[in-house]
C-alpha cells in the first residue's frame, strides 16, 4: 500500500470512529419542524417542543457568556434538532455535518442522569461538545479541514484528543452548572469504586479499550475522574493548555500524553495513577464494608459479568429475576432456595428493563417501531404468565413505562410519556375496557409508580420543574395527591410497596442508600448503605427478608438479609445531593437552572425543502490509475444525502464527473445518480485509437422497513431502479462503431431476522437472512441475471460458538461475458468464474480461541482471537454440454478482534484454504492457498 493510500485509510478509520448512529429519513413528512434561529444556535423542533427549544437556546447563550473552565473564546454556530418521536433517551453532537440531535424521551431512571428537565440536562452536556469542536479547530485540524472538510477536522481532533476527555469534560460542565449532573451522582462512581474495592488495577490500555470478559468502566467514567482531578491539582487552565499543545501536535507521537507531562511535570502514567489514588482516598475504599458481610443469593461467574435485576419472591419462596450478562441476553430466571437457577423466558427487546410481578404474572414493556419511520418508536405493555408460558399484548403503539400490577393482578398502572415531554399515570384494565389517564395538574414527571397494598392508591417518585424529587401518593378514586416525602434536591428511585412500608433508593453521601418509609407512622429509616449502592429492593413477607442487589465488578449481585438483622437507622429527611469530590476552588459556576428563562426570539417554520444540499466534507483519493475527489453532502434533518465525485484516469486520460442523491423524506426513499465520462479510449491497432464519451444514469426507490418486535430484530428492504448507459463514439471511431445504448431494471429484496446478541457472542444465537436480486435489460440487447442468497446462524456445540450456513443460486443469460457484473460468492481459494448457472453451499464453524487483552504502544489493542473452520462447495453448469463442475475447498480462518488507536474496532484475519477439486478439474493452481483478510468497512 503506498503512502497516500495509507494516510487516507487512517483518516477513514477515524472518521468512522467519530460518527454517530443516526436515522436516515426517520420522521414522516406530516411532522412539521420549526426553527428558533439566533447568532449562537439554531434549534429545529416540532411545535409541541417550543418551550423546550426556547429554554435550550437560552441556556446556550448563558453558557457562552459565562462558561466555567473555558476551553477558549471561540464558538461556531451550530444546529440542534429536537427529536420528539423516539422512546430512546440520548443525544450527540456530530462534526460532519455540524449538528446536534436531542432524543427528547426523558431518562426516567433518576439515579443515572438526575432529575433536572431532560432538555436542560442535554443542553448543559451537549453544548460543551460544541465548545470543544469550536476551540479545538487549531492548526493541524484546520489543515485537515482544508483537505477533507468537516470530517478531516474531526479526524485530526480525535487523533490529538482522547475520547475520555470529550465526555469527561462534558460531564464536568453538566455538574458545575447545576445542582446535579453525573459528577454528583453516586451511581456514576460505582464503576471505579467497584474495581478498587475488589483490588483490580487494570492497565490504562484495558481501561481505554474495554474487555469481553471483565467489567471495565467506559470513557465517561474515566474522563470525568481525570478531568476533575486535573483541575483540582493543577488548576482550571490545565486542560486548556494541554489541549492546545496536543492539537498543535507538539510531539508527533502521543501528543496528548506529552502535553500532560509538559504541564504537570510528571509522566502521563504517573498522572493517571495519582488521580486514581486521590479518588481512592476520597472514597475511603480501604474502609468500605464489602457486600460479602451479607448473604449473597447469586454467585460470580468466571471470565464473565452477570447481572440480576428486579427480584420478586414467589409464593413458594423461589425468586424470579431478570438475568443478563456478557454471555447471556436478558432472560427471566427462577432461583430456588438452594440457589439453583432455571431459565424461564427470553425478555422482549425493550428500552425499559423494568417489570412487575404479582399473583404469578409478570407485566413488562416491549419495544415496537413504525415499520417505515425509524424515529417513531413505542413502548408497549405485555403480560406473561410463567406457569403456562402465555404472553399477551395489552397495548399497541403506546409510550408506556415502568408498569405495576395491582394487588389483585387485574389492573396495571404505568407512566405515559408523551412526545411533548409531559407524563401522567395511565390506569389500564386487564380484563375490562378500563383505560384512564390520571390528571397531572402540577405537571410532575412520574417515575416508578406502585400500587398501595390495598390497591386504592399509587405511590410514585416524582420530579418537579426544578429537578427536585418527592414521594407522592395519588388516590385513584379522587385523584387527590399527598406528599409523603417532601421535595428536595435528592434523587429517589426503585419504589416498592410492602404492606404499609415503602422501599426505595436515594442518593446520600456518595452512595445510593436503601430506605424504608412507614406510611402509617410517617417515619423514615435507612436500611442498607453498601458502598456500591443498594437497588431494586423487594420484601418477602413470608420469611421477613429483604432482597436487593448491589453493584460489583462481577455484575449486579442479589443479596438478602433478615429484617430482624437489619440495623434500621431513623432519619428525619432525605439528604440532598452533595458536592462529591468537588472542591470550590475548581469552579464558581452559578446554578443556571435556577433562573432559566425562555429565549423570546421569533419562531418560524423550518423549510426543510430549501435546505437539502449541505456539502460538509471532501475526500481526495489517489489509487493508481484513478485520482480525484469526492464531496459529501447531508442536510441537517438527515433526509437528503449526496456524493459528488470528480475522477481523472491516468491510463486513458479520461475525466469523469458523477453524482448520487438519495431523498428519504417520503415513504419510499428516492434516489437518482449519474456520471459523465469524457475521453475514454483504447488502441484498436497501431494507427487507430478508438475514443468515446460515456453517460450513465439511474433512478429508483428503496423502501426500508423495520418490523422489530418481541425477541427478534426484523428488517425488510425492497429496492428497484431503472438504469441507462449511453456510449457516444468520437473522432474516427464514429466511422467504425455505432453509438450504443443499454437500459436495464434492477430490483432487490433483503430480509433479516435475528435474536439479541450478548457481548461475547461472535454472532447472534439465531439469525436468518435472505436476499434476492433480479436484473433485466429493457431494449434489444437481451440480458438477465438472477441471484438468491440465504443464510442461517445457529448455536454451536459450546457457548459462544456459532454454526453458519450459506447457500447461493445464480442464473444469467448466455451472452458471452454477460451484460451485468457478477458478485457470485465463489468457493474460497479459487478464481471466480462467470457461468450462466452456478450454485454454492458453505458451512462455517466460528469459535473463540483466546482473550489476550493486551496492547502495543497504544496503537492496537487485542481483545479476542477467534477462528472459523469452513467447507465450501460451488458447482458451475455448462448449458451447452450439461456438465457440472464442482469446486470444493476446506480451510481455516483466524481473526483478531482489535481496537485501533484505542477507538476503532478492527478485525483483520488470515485464511488458509485447501483446494479439493484441483486434480479432478485439471486447474493450474496450488492446492494450498493463503490470504490476508481485511474488513471491508475499513475502507
Amino acid at each position: 500500500m503506498n503512502r497516500t493510500r495509507y494516510c487516507l485509510t487512517v483518516a477513514l478509520v477515524l472518521i468512522v470512529a467519530t460518527s454517530n448512529a443516526q436515522i436516515f429519513g426517520g420522521n414522516p413528512p406530516s411532522l412539521k419542524f420549526y426553527e428558533l434561529n439566533t447568532d449562537t444556535v439554531r434549534i429545529i423542533f416540532p411545535k409541541l417542543l417550543e418551550k423546550q427549544a426556547r429554554e435550550a437556546a437560552w441556556l446556550s447563550h448563558q453558557l457562552v457568556k459565562g462558561s466555567t473552565a473555558t476551553l477558549g473564546n471561540k464558538l461556531r454556530k451550530f444546529n440542534v434538532v429536537l427529536q420528539s418521536q423516539t422512546t430512546a433517551s440520548n443525544a450527540y453532537v456530530g462534526a460532519a455535518p455540524w449538528r446536534s440531535e436531542f432524543y427528547m424521551m426523558p431518562d426516567l431512571s433518576n439515579l443515572g442522569s438526575g432529575a433536572i428537565p431532560w432538555h436542560q440536562y442535554l443542553s448543559l452536556h451537549e453544548f460543551r461538545h460544541t465548545e470543544q469542536f469550536s476551540n479545538f479547530n487549531r492548526t493541524i485540524p484546520k489543515i485537515a479541514g482544508f483537505f477533507f472538510g468537516q470530517e478531516g477536522q474531526a479526524v485530526a481532533m480525535n487523533l490529538a484528543v482522547p475520547d475520555w476527555f470529550w465526555e469527561g469534560d462534558a460531564v464536568w460542565q453538566e455538574t458545575v452548572n447545576s445542582e446535579q449532573g453525573r459528577g454528583r451522582l453516586p451511581l456514576f462512581f460505582n464503576a471505579y469504586r467497584s474495581l478498587w474495592l475488589d483490588g483490580k488495577n487494570y492497565s490504562y490500555q484495558k481501561l481505554r479499550n474495554g474487555s469481553l470478559r471483565h467489567f471495565v468502566p467506559d470513557h465517561y467514567d474515566l474522563g470525568y475522574l481525570l478531568v476533575s482531578y486535573g483541575r483540582e491539582k493543577y488548576g482550571n487552565d490545565l486542560w486548556t493548555k494541554v489541549n492546545k499543545d496536543a492539537l498543535d501536535f507538539k510531539g508527533l507521537f502521543y501528543p496528548y500524553q506529552q502535553a500532560v507531562k509538559r504541564h504537570t511535570g510528571i509522566k502521563y502514567k504517573q498522572f493517571v495513577k495519582d488521580a486514581f489514588n486521590w479518588y481512592k482516598d476520597e472514597m475511603k475504599t480501604s474502609d468500605a464494608k464489602p457486600y460479602q458481610t451479607l448473604q449473597p443469593i447469586t454467585k460470580p461467574s468466571k471470565n464473565n459479568v452477570v447481572s440480576y435485576q428486579y427480584p420478586f419472591v414467589e409464593d413458594e419462596g423461589s425468586i424470579i429475576a431478570l438475568k443478563s450478562g456478557y454471555r447471556q441476553i436478558p432472560v427471566w430466571v427462577r432461583i430456588d432456595s438452594s440457589g439453583n437457577e432455571k431459565k424461564l423466558r427470553v425478555k422482549d427487546i425493550a428500552d425499559d428493563s423494568y417489570y412487575s410481578y404479582k399473583k404469578g404474572q409478570v407485566v413488562y414493556t416491549a419495544f415496537a417501531t413504525d415499520p417505515r419511520w425509524g424515529w417513531k418508536t413505542y413502548s408497549e405493555l405485555k403480560i406473561w404468565n410463567p406457569t403456562i408460558g402465555k404472553v399477551k399484548k395489552i397495548t399497541s403503539k403506546t409510550r408506556l413505562f415502568m408498569p405495576d400490577l395491582s394487588p389483585d393482578a387485574e389492573k396495571v398502572i404505568a407512566v405515559n410519556a408523551a412526545t411533548d415531554q409531559q407524563t401522567n399515570l395511565q390506569l389500564i384494565g386487564l380484563y375490562d375496557s378500563t383505560n384512564v389517564a390520571l390528571p397531572n395538574p402540577n405537571q410532575y414527571m412520574f417515575t416508578y409508580p406502585r400500587f398501595s397494598a390495598d390497591g386504592a392508591s399509587v405511590i410514585s417518585a416524582v420530579r418537579n420543574a426544578k429537578g427536585e424529587m418527592a414521594l407522592v401518593q395519588t388516590e385513584l378514586s379522587s385523584n387527590n395527591e399527598q406528599v409523603l416525602i417532601p421535595f428536595s434536591n435528592a434523587l429517589l428511585a426503585y419504589v416498592q410497596v410492602a404492606g404499609d412500608t415503602v422501599l426505595f433508593t436515594s442518593s446520600q453521601n456518595g452512595t445510593d442508600v436503601l430506605y424504608l418509609f412507614d406510611t402509617k407512622q410517617k417515619t423514615l429509616f435507612k436500611a442498607a448503605q453498601l458502598p456500591n449502592g443498594n437497588y431494586q429492593a423487594s420484601f418477602d413477607a413470608r420469611s421477613q427478608t429483604l432482597i436487593w442487589h448491589s453493584f460489583t465488578t462481577d455484575g449486579n449481585m442479589l443479596l438478602k438479609q433478615k429484617l430482624s438483622d437489619v440495623q434500621l437507622q431513623k432519619e428525619n429527611a432525605i439528604a440532598p445531593l452533595a458536592d462529591l469530590y468537588l472542591s470550590p476552588k475548581t469552579y464558581a459556576a452559578p446554578d443556571l437552572l435556577k433562573n432559566i428563562q425562555p429565549l423570546t426570539e421569533e419562531i418560524k417554520r423550518y423549510r426543510s425543502g430549501l435546505n437539502l444540499f449541505n456539502i460538509h466534507s471532501w475526500r481526495p483519493f489517489a489509487s493508481e490509475p484513478d485520482y480525484g475527489i469526492t464531496f459529501s453532502s447531508e442536510n441537517i434533518l438527515n433526509t437528503m444525502v449526496g456524493e459528488y465525485t470528480y475522477t481523472y484516469n491516468r491510463n486513458e486520460g479520461y475525466h469523469q464527473a458523477a453524482a448520487a442523491l438519495v431523498y428519504a423524506g417520503l415513504y419510499p426513499q428516492l434516489f437518482v445518480g449519474g456520471s459523465q465520462t469524457w475521453g475514454r479510449n483504447f488502441q484498436l491497432n497501431q494507427d487507430t485509437s478508438i475514443t468515446w464519451n460515456q453517460t450513465n444514469l439511474n433512478a429508483g426507490f428503496t423502501i426500508p422497513l423495520n418490523f422489530t418486535s418481541g425477541v427478534a430484530f426484523k428488517n425488510l428492504t425492497i429496492s428497484s431502479s431503472y438504469n441507462t448507459e449511453q456510449l457516444n463514439f468520437t473522432g474516427i471511431a464514429k466511422n467504425i462503431y455505432r453509438d450504443q445504448q443499454f437500459n436495464y431494471i434492477s430490483s432487490s429484496l433483503n430480509w433479516s431476522i435475528q435474536s439479541q446478541q450478548a457481548r461475547q457472542q461472535i454472532f447472534p444465537k439465531w439469525a436468518q437472512t435472505l436476499s434476492v436480486r433480479y436484473r433485466r435489460t429493457t431494449d434489444g440487447v437481451k440480458g438477465n441475471q438472477f441471484q438468491i442468497n440465504g443464510g442461517l446462524y445457529a448455536p454451536g456445540f459450546f457457548r459462544n460458538h456459532s454454526i453458519v450456513f450459506f447457500a447461493t443460486a445464480f442464473s444469467r443469460d448466455t451472452l458471452r461475458g454477460s451484460v451485468f457484473s457478477n458478485n457470485f460468492p465463489f468457493a474460497r481459494g479459487y478464481n471466480a468464474f462467470n457461468n450462466p448457472r452456478m450454485w454454492r453451499f458453505s458451512t462455517n464453524y466460528h469459535f473463540p480461541i483466546a482473550y489476550p487483552e493486551f496492547g502495543i504502544a497504544q496503537m492496537v489493542y487485542f481483545l479476542r482471537v477467534r477462528a472459523n473452520l469452513f467447507y465450501d462447495y460451488t458447482a458451475i453448469k455448462s448449458l451447452r454440454t450439461g456438465n457440472v463442475f464442482p469446486f470444493e475447498s476446506v480451510g481455516a480462518e483466524l481473526f483478531f478482534d482489535t481496537r485501533l488507536w484505542n477507538t476503532q474496532p478492527f478485525s483483520p484475519g488470515i485464511r488458509y484454504t485447501r483446494l479439493l477439486s484441483v486434480d479432478k478439474l485439471g486447474l493450474n493452481l496450488s492446492k494450498n492457498q493463503f490470504e490476508i483478510i481485511l474488513p471491508l468497512d475499513l475502507f
